[in-house]
């Protein structure tokens, strides 16, 4: 690339001299449509995204619709299909780089979604990491991608001894020839967190120093048919809990801190965030909002190993932002298990773009909060 970006992160150190730091963000994505089964997609979505001229007349359409606003409910979607609408994984990833300092990491997150009941992939899970893996070796230094792992993938004898191999092929015991650097889950797809066919991927996690990213917010795409209480209930921060006292090694960050639904219980519904004992049963704990659960969970300081980002949730809208910011600025142990990330490219039809959050997020939060959670933190969690 060019010269240096004028965006290139640097913050004052003892002697008041400028030190450049790394951003990591830790949530971004880069499969593109036309991975995703067509259940998934509204109906003709799929075959506009098959023709490439359909495609642009599509986006063309959207952005017209009101041409004044360039961030209108069209527009966004139109970005949202035009990003999502190219035709590799390295394209979408060229983009994302543009939006941040030349020198950001970009933790890249896999979606498998085959077994969601909305019809198969048009490409196999495998493409999609074989194509991630390609993609990491070009890009060593900034692309750090997760490998996504459904249980349903792995029955039976021959599915452990599948899921056995696959782990000590994506993850060897020497860190150094490691391409992926942790595994994706996504429970609302239609799995427990604790279903026993992860119990190998847990312990080998916990033996062989590989992070955890799961999905840990209502909303997201989830198996086709599952009512709101299955969703919750396979989501629910809970879950980890076990995990964390059997496998004290393990690494694990639940993505969007609660999500937005969540945020909105914790600002308006007070009875939500009155505690329950970490040890009492799901249907007691249940009544708290997710906020407040894993607010709970990492003050208790219990689980040095759990971790949380902010993705999608402070990029959807800005009403959260003062919130996060002031738990950010006071509670130092919470502040120490928050992991920059932005949910890019599913952040592309919500009313701000990735570049502009981004540097509101910075410009709230300051330079040394900021630094803890996009560099520091990251460093810690990887």
């Amino acid at each position: 690339m060019g010269s240096k970006s004028s965006l290139d992160c640097k913050v004052e150190d003892d002697s008041n001299h400028l030190e450049p730091f790394l951003i990591t963000n830790c949530h971004i994505h880069t499969f593109y449509l036309s991975l995703v089964p067509k259940g998934v997609l509204p109906v003709g979505l799929s075959q506009a995204l098959a023709s490439l001229p359909l495609q642009a007349a599509v986006v063309q359409a959207l952005h017209w619709l009101n041409p004044i606003n360039k961030r209108d409910r069209f527009s966004r979607y139109a970005n949202f299909l035009e990003i999502g609408g190219q035709r590799t994984q390295d394209e979408i990833f060229e983009i994302i780089k543009g939006y941040y300092p030349r020198k950001t990491r970009f933790v890249v997150l896999p979606m498998d979604m085959e077994f969601m009941g909305a019809g198969k992939p048009p490409k196999d899970i495998n493409d999609q990491h074989n194509e991630l893996e390609q993609l990491a070796k070009k890009n060593p230094e900034s692309l750090l991608p997760f490998f996504a792992i459904d249980p349903r993938r792995y029955n039976g004898e021959k599915g452990q001894a599948a899921l056995d191999a696959e782990l000590r092929k994506r993850f060897p015991a020497d860190l150094n020839n490691r391409i992926f650097r942790g595994i994706k889950l996504y429970p609302p797809l239609g799995y427990s967190p604790k279903d026993h066919r992860l119990e190998a991927m847990w312990a080998y996690c916990n033996e062989h120093n590989v992070p955890v990213l799961s999905h840990c917010s209502r909303g997201g795409v989830h198996r086709r048919g599952a009512s709101q209480a299955e969703v919750d209930r396979n989501t629910d921060p809970d879950n980890y809990l076990l995990l964390l006292d059997k496998y004290k090694n393990l690494r694990i960050c639940l993505a969007h801190f609660g999500g937005d639904d969540d945020w909105e219980a914790y600002f308006e519904k007070p009875e939500s965030r009155i505690e329950v004992d970490l040890d009492d049963t799901y249907d007691k704990r249940k009544s708290m909002n997710w906020v407040s659960k894993i607010l709970q969970i990492i003050e208790s300081r219990r689980y040095p190993g759990l971790y949380t980002d902010i993705s999608y949730t402070i990029f959807s809208t800005q009403k959260f932002l003062p919130a996060i910011s002031v738990i950010l600025k006071n509670s130092s142990n919470v502040r120490a298990k928050t992991l920059f990330g932005s949910d890019y490219y599913m952040t592309q039809n919500e009313k701000f773009d990735e570049r502009y959050l981004s540097m509101q997020l910075r410009h709230t939060l300051g330079e040394e909060v900021f630094r803890e959670i996009a560099e520091r933190n990251p460093r810690m969690y990887l």
